[in-house]
C-alpha cells in the first residue's frame, strides 16, 4: 500500500475504543523508548485521558485499509492555560491573546513514515479549527533535529522553551503558526 490508499477518521470524543487503538499506536510509535519513563505507555493513556477531557479535543487516525498506522490529536489552549505557564518565557502575544489549537501528539508506525501522512493528519486536524493559530512542542533532540526540522518546514517557527517538571522528561521546543482562520 502507498501514501494514496491511506484512510483519515475523525473524533472527537475518546471512548474506549479510540483510546485502545490511541495507546496501540503510541507503544508501536514509541517502541524504542517505552523503557524510558515518560515514555510509558501508562503515562502517555494519563496524558491521553487528561486531554481527551479538555475543551476542543480532536482526533485524526490514519488507516491502511483497517489497520491504524498513525494518529494526531489536539485541543483548545486558552489564555493563562498551564500549556503557556510553563514557557520559560513569555509566548507571543498573539499565540496567547485568545484561544489557540494545541497539537498534544502525532505519531506514525515506522514502515509508513516518510510518506507525506504526519503532514495530511496534521493538516486535516486544523483546517476545521476556529483558533487564529496553532501551536505544538517538539523535543528538539527528537530524530537528531529532523523532528523539529520536519515542524519548521511545515511553517512552524520557535516561540519558546519548556523545561518539563518530570526530571526524565527532555527540554522542549514550542513552536507556533498562523491556522487557516486567519486567511
Amino acid at each position: 500500500m502507498n501514501a494514496d490508499t491511506i484512510t483519515l477518521r475523525c473524533f472527537t470524543e475518546l471512548d474506549s475504543a479510540v483510546r485502545q487503538t490511541f495507546a496501540d499506536l503510541y507503544a508501536n510509535v514509541r517502541a524504542e523508548l517505552l523503557h524510558l519513563p515518560n515514555y510509558k505507555v501508562s503515562t502517555f493513556t494519563e496524558r491521553l485521558d487528561r486531554h481527551g477531557a479538555e475543551p476542543g479535543w480532536a482526533a485524526v487516525v490514519a488507516y491502511a485499509g483497517d489497520e491504524p498506522v498513525g494518529y494526531a490529536y489536539a485541543n483548545t489552549v486558552g489564555p493563562g492555560n498551564r500549556w503557556w505557564a510553563r514557557l520559560e518565557s513569555p509566548a507571543p502575544e498573539e499565540y496567547t491573546s485568545g484561544p489557540a489549537v494545541a497539537i498534544k501528539e502525532i505519531g506514525i508506525v515506522k514502515p509508513w513514515r516518510g510518506r507525506g501522512i504526519a503532514l495530511r493528519m496534521h493538516d486535516h486536524l486544523l483546517e476545521a479549527r476556529s483558533e487564529r493559530y496553532a501551536t505544538l512542542f517538539v523535543n528538539g533532540k527528537a530524530g537528531d533535529g529532523k523532528v523539529q526540522a520536519l515542524y519548521a518546514g511545515w511553517g512552524d517557527v520557535v516561540i519558546g522553551a519548556q523545561q518539563p517538571l518530570s526530571p526524565d522528561a527532555p527540554q522542549l521546543t514550542c513552536m507556533g503558526k498562523r491556522t487557516a482562520a486567519l486567511s
